[in-house]
């Protein structure tokens, strides 16, 4: 399973994100100093918030090493991948640690048992998950490796009850909407940004299934994601129930997912411009990079922006966009690629095979390997298919070792097959 918003190793360094006050117009969400307002908000909450988290986080590293290993060496055991990624989906966002102890204890008791996942009476997958966010995107992803979809229109599956009526699905995305961390020790934005991810995808586009929702529900959807675009930003995010009144912390990730989802049927495009340029040089989630560095991960959600935004934006717009894209290409083919078609792993990257996707995509969607695609520049690329036909050589090398499961994306970002 690719969970896109973050990677494992990723979620077990992160601090908690938070923002600076809601900018007023042609300003964007605040850098730095407010993911240590968000941590003092933990620390309300509970005084021992940063000890306990460091000890959870300790030994969740040890016991990801541990499964990491295993699965190089070609032992699957799904049940405690999942449970893994709970546990380091609630490490940066929960102070509730008697819950993160229970779920570190059935990591531990998963990695001595190996078990496969499994559909449970509603047809959920993630049957080693608990929170059914998680469970929801497991099932999409499963449904979504089963082959062509029905050619019948399907109803909505049993497993969408939670959100299957207008007064349903609003309840729960506008209290996903909004965290309350000194109150309820809980940071919903990881949560919403998933919920809202497949949801966008089930039902507006009917994915994976042919799925046939009330057109009612449908345009619910839409009237609950433009109604959560911050009007100053133009991104989407969370709103932060602070000690001085709320405060908006603009999540690139979350507007990546928005943005693609509807494929640009998005309002206010000046300010989505602005804003993207403006967060470049900020550390993910807010911005591009990573501890400083660019990252092919938030390049290649960059640049998905940057495409459905070119239509909406100015000449001078259109110039910056093509020199960041330079300056993200240059650093891709330089640093991140490697001589061998290796992309070097970046520690905000679970596994080689993320690296090697992030990479390859990134380049795809810029259209380096594909002039129909090249929105941006009429700039030749003479090397390409050579970096084409490195990259496909060191993955095609991976395929039946034990770390070659995963690789099924690069494959088609490439427009390429396993087998030469």
């Amino acid at each position: 399973m690719r969970l896109v918003l973050l990677s494992l190793a990723a979620m077990l360094v992160a601090a908690p994100s938070g923002y600076a006050t809601t900018p007023g117009p042609g300003s964007v969400p605040g850098p730095g100093p407010d993911a240590a307002r968000l941590e003092a908000d933990f620390l309300a909450f509970d005084p021992g918030y940063v000890e306990a988290r460091r000890k959870r986080t300790d030994a969740t590293r040890t016991l990801a090493a541990t499964l990491i290993r295993g699965e190089r060496k070609g032992r699957v055991n799904t049940c405690a991948h999942q449970i893994l990624f709970e546990v380091i989906s609630l490490i940066p966002t929960s102070a509730d640690f008697e819950r993160i102890d229970e779920r570190i204890a059935a990591l531990q008791a998963a990695m001595t048992a190996p078990q496969d996942d499994r559909p449970d009476a509603d047809g959920l997958w993630g049957s080693c998950f608990n929170q059914w966010y998680l469970k929801l995107y497991a099932t999409y992803d499963r449904l979504s490796t089963q082959g062509a979809p029905p050619t019948e229109p399907q109803p909505l599956p049993a497993f969408l009850e939670p959100v299957a009526t207008p007064e349903k699905l609003r309840r729960r995305l506008e209290a996903l909407a909004v965290s309350d961390v000194r109150t309820t020790g809980l940071d919903h934005g990881r949560e919403y940004n998933e919920t809202l991810s497949v949801l966008i995808r089930m039902l507006v586009h009917g994915r994976p299934q042919n799925y046939s929702p009330d057109p009612a529900l449908r345009q619910a959807l839409l009237d609950i994601v433009a109604q959560q675009q911050d009007p100053a930003t133009g991104f989407w995010g969370q709103q932060y129930r602070q000690e001085d009144g709320f405060r908006f912390g603009g999540d690139l990730s979350t507007t990546f997912h928005v943005i693609s989802y509807l494929r640009g049927e998005v309002p206010n495009w000046p300010r989505i411009i602005e804003t993207t340029l403006a967060v470049r040089d900020y550390d993910y989630p807010q911005g591009w990079r990573w501890r400083g560095r660019y990252w092919n991960h938030m390049s290649m959600d960059v640049v998905t922006i940057f495409q459905y935004a070119w239509p909406h934006a100015t000449a001078d717009q259109r110039a910056r966009m093509t020199t960041e894209i330079e300056a993200m290409l240059a650093w891709c083919l330089t640093e991140s690629l490697q001589a061998d078609g290796s992309f070097e792993p970046s520690l905000a990257d679970g596994s080689s095979q993320d690296s090697q996707y992030y990479g390859a995509s990134f380049l795809a969607r810029i259209g380096y390997f594909d002039p129909a695609r090249r929105f941006w520049t009429d700039r030749e690329f003479p090397e390409a298919a050579e970096v084409r036909e490195r990259i496909l050589k060191y993955v095609r090398a991976q395929v039946g070792t034990g770390s070659s499961a995963g690789y099924s994306g690069v494959f088609e970002a490439l427009g390429a097959s396993p087998t030469p």
